[in-house]
């Protein structure tokens, strides 16, 4: 993608900091060498234990079983003796542009060293544009992140941070702009016409640009698959493609709104979501379930405590949390049937070959950047991935994704973008929750720094007495 080079290269290493994952005080160290640790490259290979990682200038410089490799003279030596490292982990949907909410931090301290921003509007993306800046010069903490930038919506879209693409031209134009504006991707959504999106597509191709999102309502999933949309992001447009009343549902579900949930899992047909499944392998579509999205509509319906006034909360201001409380009002039984069926489409989806993603959509309610991205690696195995497949999904794989092969596996001169686990998400992919220290942008973050920047951001969201922001 475009401006990824940058993004790679623009690593200090002036502050790699540290000399052991519990350490109390900062320390400056060109070099870093983990001893006794357990790696799990994420390239499909069994762990590796007892080995030496030696990180310098922002990149891999050595690995490999203790005793084979030389621990340079000055480095500082991190004792990871039971402890695993695993790459940094991705969210490949994130919304950041609500204020308020420390996005940037929460991601980092739970592992997440790359985000994947699905929309936001034109000063959101100079904003992002700046956190770049800041993060490479060592001035603020935060993952890389990738932009979309505002999001391309037919006339009537509900977003403001939408660009609304009246007709073809304006489609081309405006993708012209986001190039100019300097995005990774370009999204696309549910309000575009066909001849809007197909220039939208001409328009991506020409600006070296790829396109991702929703599916349009004029045109079907495997239409956008056939014209190059590289990744479907949620469930929903899949599931109404997989229904026998495919032709009616638009008719249906205006007729019977409360009916929804059951007319779309009554009518599925799993020979059509093969036959879709078959297609989108075909094309190389890659789908991101966001299946942590349903799961906390469902704990929502359930009146969940650990969703609706679960700890996690304590980094989200009041005001969002208040917000948030008006939309507690989800059917229950109807979020129930259609969270089993997004289950289900997954591991049919992951069966057929379809390349499975791990992205959240945080910040919707309740959902807390960080933490939705482990709960979305559990639900990736509940849905039929095995641990190592749910682990790629949100690394190697989402790296190969966006075009970044310096970036998601554990391997001499890959870029140092690594997390420290207290245990083995090969056995239990729960385990992605203990973090212990994290590698990012060239900074070494143990457990005494995670968990004073944890701290403080709960100290600052505490104390925020804005409104809410982002819709």
């Amino acid at each position: 993608m475009r401006c990824l080079t940058r993004l790679l290269t623009a690593v200090p290493v002036a502050l790699l900091l540290t000399v052991s994952v519990d350490a109390q005080t900062l320390v400056a160290s060109p070099t870093l060498a983990f001893l006794n640790v357990t790696v799990i490259d994420a390239t499909g290979a069994p762990p590796k234990p007892d080995q030496i990682v030696v990180v310098s200038d922002g990149r891999i410089e050595a690995m490999g079983e203790s005793g084979d490799v030389l621990v340079p003279a000055g480095a500082q030596s991190i004792d990871a003796t039971g402890q695993f490292m695993i790459p940094g982990l991705w969210d490949l949907h994130v919304h950041t542009r609500y204020e308020g909410i420390d996005h940037l931090r929460l991601l980092l301290v739970n592992g997440v060293t790359t985000a994947r921003d699905m929309a936001g509007p034109w000063n959101h993306l100079t904003q992002i544009k700046l956190w770049r800046n800041e993060i490479a010069s060592g001035e603020r903490l935060g993952p890389r992140v990738l932009a979309a930038g505002p999001l391309l919506d037919g006339p009537g879209s509900p977003w403001s941070h939408s660009a609304i693409v009246e007709d073809p031209e304006v489609g081309r134009r405006t993708v012209r702009r986001l190039l100019a504006e300097g995005v990774d991707f370009v999204k696309v959504y549910g309000g575009l016409s066909r001849e809007s999106f197909f220039a939208v597509v001409d328009a991506s191709r020409r600006a070296g640009l790829p396109f991702v999102g929703h599916v349009p309502r004029a045109l079907s999933v495997g239409e956008v698959s056939d014209a190059g949309q590289r990744s479907i992001e949620h469930l929903d447009s899949i599931l109404r493609a997989s229904s026998e009343l495919e032709d009616q549902l638009t008719t249906l579900l205006s007729e019977q709104p409360l009916r929804r949930a059951r007319i779309l899992v009554d009518s599925f047909s799993t020979a059509k979501l093969e036959e879709l499944a078959d297609r989108l392998q075909r094309n190389g579509t890659s789908v991101v379930p966001t299946l942590s999205l349903y799961r906390t509509r469902l704990g929502v319906a359930r009146g969940e405590e650990s969703i609706v006034d679960g700890e996690r909360l304590l980094y989200i201001p009041a005001s969002y949390r208040t917000s948030w409380e008006a939309t507690r009002r989800g059917r229950l039984n109807d979020e129930t049937i259609l969270f089993d069926k997004y289950v289900e489409v997954v591991g049919l989806l992951h069966r057929r070959g379809v390349q499975i993603l791990a992205g959240t959509d945080v910040v919707k309610p309740f959902f807390v950047p960080g933490f939705s991205l482990h709960d979305e690696l559990g639900l990736l195995v509940a849905a039929g991935l095995t641990e190592m497949e749910a682990l790629q999904a949100a690394t190697r794989d989402a790296a190969r994704f966006v075009g970044l092969p310096e970036v998601g596996t554990i391997e001499r001169d890959m870029v140092a973008d690594l997390v420290l686990l207290d245990g083995n998400p090969i056995e239990s992919i729960d385990h992605t929750r203990s973090v212990a220290a994290v590698v990012s942008a060239g900074q070494f973050f143990g457990r005494v720094e995670l968990e004073a920047i944890s701290s403080d951001i709960r100290n600052n969201a505490a104390s925020w007495v804005g409104g809410p922001t982002g819709r």
